[in-house]
């Protein structure tokens, strides 16, 4: 399968690239945005680029998608989203996401997630995606809940992130 594109009004949903590792270490490399994110803040372009390659490793095995989010106004990226843990037996996948800070509260990342959404329910067959998040993080809940999943539950110590266990909610969305 070749990787599909996605298009919105601002921004191009394509596959991450080893010429988009800069865009994504500006904002890996903050831990702002590494905050709730089950990784260490970035401290070379090689992790960058380590990333990089996971998320293509993950389309290749067909565990799940990674879309670049790509500003058409300055193709830059400035975000990814995409499916991973990807259970095609059981019709679900987990829903992901980050964006670079100076784009936050624009409402880039519900842009993305909507088209992200269709193609998951109407080309992959999804009937369930889920998205699990730090309690703490209101702003991604807020996301989730204008995108009508629902919030499902609060699971306790559920990850080890950064040598400590963290709560993790759970928001599912069923195709219907």
């Amino acid at each position: 399968m070749t990787y599909p594109i996605l298009e919105t009004e601002r921004l191009i949903l394509r596959q991450l690239t080893p010429h988009d590792a800069e865009d994504l270490f500006e904002y890996f490399s903050q831990d702002q945005v590494m905050k709730y994110y089950d990784l260490e803040t970035f401290k070379t372009l090689e992790d960058a680029n380590n990333i990089i390659l996971h998320f293509n490793n993950e389309f290749e095995k067909g565990k799940g998608f990674r879309w670049a989010l790509e500003l058409k106004s300055e193709k830059k990226v400035i975000g990814t989203c995409g499916y991973h843990n990807w259970h095609q037996e059981h019709f679900k996948a987990e829903i992901g996401y980050e964006l670079n800070p100076a784009f936050w509260h624009q409402s880039y990342m519900k842009e993305a997630i909507l088209p992200i959404l269709t193609f998951g329910f109407e080309r992959m067959g999804l009937h369930r995606v889920e998205a699990f998040i730090d309690p703490a993080n209101i702003s991604s809940e807020k996301l989730l809940q204008s995108l009508h999943f629902n919030e499902e539950g609060t699971m306790h110590d559920y990850f080890f992130e950064k040598g400590k266990f963290v709560d993790a909610k759970i928001f599912g969305l069923i195709n219907e």
